[in-house]
């Protein structure tokens, strides 16, 4: 795959947001801009709450030759869906779950941008799930994140591994026994997507952060 130069752009929509642990909860609806350029592969991740999160709601408006790649954990192995010229295949009722990632690609000679949007979400906690191998996950709320203060770093066994697709490459990092060295300043953008390779199957469940909405 070909790195992209991805810009990430989150809005949210008014003020007074806070988690369902607290005693004032909003109903904040909010968006991640993503650029995708030509021909190209971007990993993202949907950090937003919507009714229906399909390929085809999500990512309608994309041009055709688009392809959407889903990992497939149990199997470690990549699903395609494809946009036609009728619309996105049948697989276009998959959907995009919420601490979960996808890549995108666009055909030649095209480049837009991808609004992922919904309600922002206020949960105590968001549950992301790991499997033997690789997972595809993301840190589920749409906030900047140290991933060293996130509960999935935190939980990890020794040598378990982070894969982030940077620099035209993957840029990989591990759990030794004195903790995530050279990932200490590793900060996840909302919107992305990260590999997470475990020895074993588990679940981390993520805390509600505080929001600071202009």
């Amino acid at each position: 795959m070909k790195k992209s130069r991805i810009v990430f752009v989150v809005a949210l929509a008014f003020a007074g947001v806070s988690c369902a642990a607290s005693n004032t909860v909003g109903n904040v609806l909010g968006y991640t801009r993503v650029t995708i350029p030509s021909n190209q592969y971007v990993l993202v991740s949907l950090d937003f709450n919507n009714a229906s999160n399909t390929i085809d709601d999500l990512f309608g408006n994309l041009p055709t030759g688009s392809a959407v790649y889903f990992w497939d954990t149990a199997a470690q192995n990549y699903n395609t869906v494809a946009k036609l010229r009728t619309g996105w295949e049948n697989s276009g009722t998959n959907r995009v779950q919420i601490g979960a990632g996808a890549f995108i690609r666009l055909p030649t000679g095209v480049q837009t941008n991808v609004l992922l949007s919904g309600n922002v979400p206020t949960a105590g906690t968001t549950t992301v799930y790991t499997a033997i191998g690789y997972s595809l996950v993301s840190y589920p709320y749409p906030v900047l994140m140290s991933f060293t203060n996130t509960t999935l770093a935190k939980t990890a066994a020794t040598g378990d591994q982070i894969a982030l697709w940077q620099t035209n490459s993957w840029t990989i990092y591990s759990k030794t026994r004195a903790g995530w060295i050279g990932a200490e300043s590793l900060e996840i953008k909302p919107g992305q997507g990260f590999f997470f390779q475990a020895a074993g199957s588990g679940s981390a469940d993520e805390i509600c952060p505080s929001y600071t909405i202009d």
